[in-house]
């Protein structure tokens, strides 16, 4: 059964795919996971578990923790405005998410505690390890308390005895504040506990046709070997709202877009501007939608209308060259090395694809001008002509066939200059010299000595149609950049030279064609004012005005087909070739290198000193492309 057997677009997203993902984020992104105070941000490994960094993170020296203010000591703050006692006390603390991952039915990336499994069929399982510890400082420390009622002289002794007991108990480097401040209390470890927190949840389709998203909703929630029960019960509650409401929506919000906006072009890119957009919806042919089963999360989405307007200017990246931006792209072809599930799987059926790609080949758009002469003909031109109708099939050996695809010449105007050949009429003698020579002799007239001695308009516009046929086979490419980053590109690759067939030429053509020559040759004898003698020798001796047709100008018979030729000598036909194959050649789609998904943020500045962060990128393992009878399949996987 074809992927898209019951919708026109399919989509899936593995789980394994989606941990790949989010492990990117977190070691090169660590300061999103990992809070602490600023002495534990500047010593990391003061921290419950190690962290996994990336590389770049470090030599861009981006923070890894980020920093919060110290957790305060209740209780030990606010004394009497200007007492030393008004000093407050604080603690280093620590908190991690360590590890986030997901697992789609039937469920292996995890083993689940016996409160939740097995994982439901159609349903999927989350675990997040979350640690945390604070710093707690020696037991032989005296703190200062604080009393409800008090005597001045009381108050001014314990707090200066307490004080100078606190003094003593620090570290001689540790430097107390002045009053009205907040001491932070030194650490070198912090008391740590982890909690492993797992869920399991489903998901619907929400919102109205043109607007649908994935919900999820998390259905029960362990948090393993907590006690006592109240505070369990109050943790789970807190995290199923975190994971209802914060979490998984963003997640699903990706899935969301992926699937119903999979197809519907959002951006435009230096080859291609589009306008207009595609409305789709979930498909209700399927008995779950979206569908949570071997280890993904799959939706069915039908298309409900294409409204597509896409105009193309090829510059040359359909033959791997340009690359933007002054680099160049060399392509080169990247095996799959994995084996298994693709962690992203998206197809489209054959019915959807000939919509779209209609509207594709409804962009071409060809206009040229120019000139050029052949012989005794020189011509000037202007056309200008677009794609109508045609078919469009998927066949078997991966190859994309367009057949009987109309070229209608919106505009196909020429003017034919003839440079007739100079004819010498007359000068024969009348009365010969009986001792040698002429008495009297005929004028001597030279006929066509124009260059061109005639011009005829021509306009054909709306009038002549052709047809192509043309084969070609989507191919996936690993552009190497030089000067550019690298990129994944997707292809049509023409695969036999394009059919060209000149049909609807009308004899009727051909006749005003002939006429229109008739009628100007017709004016050229007639502004030479010749008698009758030399308009009865013209007819004589060159056949009249269709002799001079036949046997000066060479014209054959079909008026019509010598037309043709005539426009296929300017090049006018092979320029539309050309342009038709540069079109369907060009790079579909294409994807970054490692792909950005979170930007770097600013330079820092006195207002924000925050220093500046790596954008996130997830490296794209493998992009392939494939075609059969039924539909086009896009699979890719993400790097680990």
């Amino acid at each position: 059964m074809s992927l898209t057997s019951n919708c026109d677009i399919y989509a899936a997203i593995q789980d394994a795919g989606i941990n790949r993902f989010v492990r990117h984020i977190m070691r090169q992104r660590p300061s999103l996971f990992n809070y602490g105070t600023p002495l534990v941000a500047s010593n990391p490994q003061l921290l419950c578990e190690p962290i996994d960094v990336a590389p770049e993170v470090g030599a861009n020296h981006n923070p890894v923790v980020t920093s919060l203010d110290p957790l305060p000591v209740i209780g030990l703050t606010g004394f009497p405005p200007g007492s030393i006692g008004s000093s407050g006390l604080a603690l280093n603390f620590g908190v991690q998410l360590s590890k986030g991952e997901i697992d789609f039915f039937r469920g292996n990336v995890f083993t689940l505690p016996p409160e939740l499994s097995p994982l439901a069929s159609q349903r999927m399982a989350v675990h997040f390890r979350v640690c945390a510890g604070i710093g707690c400082p020696s037991r032989d420390i005296v703190l200062p308390g604080r009393l409800s009622t008090f005597d001045t002289s009381i108050v001014k002794e314990r707090v200066l005895h307490s004080a100078s007991s606190l003094r003593d108990a620090l570290p001689a480097n540790v430097i107390l504040p002045g009053r009205e401040s907040t001491t932070t209390l030194p650490t070198t470890k912090l008391e740590c506990f982890c909690l492993d927190l797992f869920a399991t949840a489903g998901c619907k389709i929400t919102g109205v046709p043109g607007s649908q998203r994935i919900d999820p909703r998390v259905d029960s929630i362990e948090i393993v070997d907590l006690k006592p029960e109240g505070l369990e019960n109050s943790i789970e509650c807190y995290a199923r709202l975190v994971l209802n409401h914060g979490i998984l929506p963003p997640v699903m919000d990706y899935a969301s877009r992926l699937a119903f906006g999979l197809f519907n072009f959002a951006t435009s890119t230096p080859d291609v501007q589009v306008s207009g957009g595609i409305q789709v919806s979930a498909s209700t042919t399927v008995p779950n939608n979206p569908a949570i089963e071997d280890d993904q999360l799959k939706v069915f989405v039908k298309l409900d209308k294409v409204d597509l307007k896409i105009q193309v200017s090829p510059s040359g990246s359909g033959g791997g060259g340009g690359g933007g931006g002054g680099g160049t792209i060399t392509r080169t072809v990247r095996p799959r090395t994995r084996t298994g599930t693709f962690d992203l799987t998206a197809a489209i059926s054959e019915g959807a694809f000939k919509k779209i790609y209609g509207a594709v080949l409804k962009g071409f758009s060809f206009s040229k001008s120019g000139s050029g002469s052949a012989g005794i003909f020189t011509a000037s031109y202007s056309v200008a002509a677009h794609l109508e109708g045609g078919t469009i099939d998927l066949r078997s050996n991966g190859s994309i066939v367009v057949s009987e695809l109309d070229v209608k010449w919106d505009t196909l105007q020429l003017t034919v200059g003839i440079d007739i050949p100079t004819t010498t009429i007359g000068g024969f003698c009348i009365i010969p010299n009986p001792l040698g020579g002429c008495l009297v002799s005929a004028p001597s007239i030279d006929l066509f000595t124009g260059s061109p001695d005639i011009s005829i308009p021509i306009n054909l516009s709306g009038v002549i149609t052709s047809e192509i046929t043309f084969s070609a086979i989507p191919k996936a490419f690993y552009g190497v950049g030089t000067g550019v980053p690298n990129r994944w590109q997707i292809a049509l690759v023409p695969t036999l030279p394009i059919d060209l067939d000149i049909i609807d030429i009308a004899d009727t053509i051909g006749d005003l064609f002939h006429n229109m020559i008739v009628d100007a040759i017709d004016s050229l004898l007639g502004s030479l004012g010749l008698d009758q003698w030399a308009i009865d020798f013209i007819d004589f001796v060159l056949g009249g005005i269709e002799g001079i047709i036949r046997t000066v100008l060479d014209i054959p018979d079909d008026v019509g087909e010598f037309l043709l030729d005539l426009i296929g000598n300017l090049g006018i036909f092979q320029a539309l070739i050309d342009a038709i194959s540069q079109y369907i050649a060009i790079t579909l789609f294409e994807l970054e290198d490692p792909l950005e998904i979170l930007p770097a943020n600013p330079a820092p500045t006195p207002s924000n000193p925050v220093a500046p962060l790596i954008p996130v990128k997830i490296p794209i393992e493998f992009l392939g492309i494939r075609v059969n009878t039924n539909e086009m399949v896009v699979e890719g996987d993400v790097g680990s």
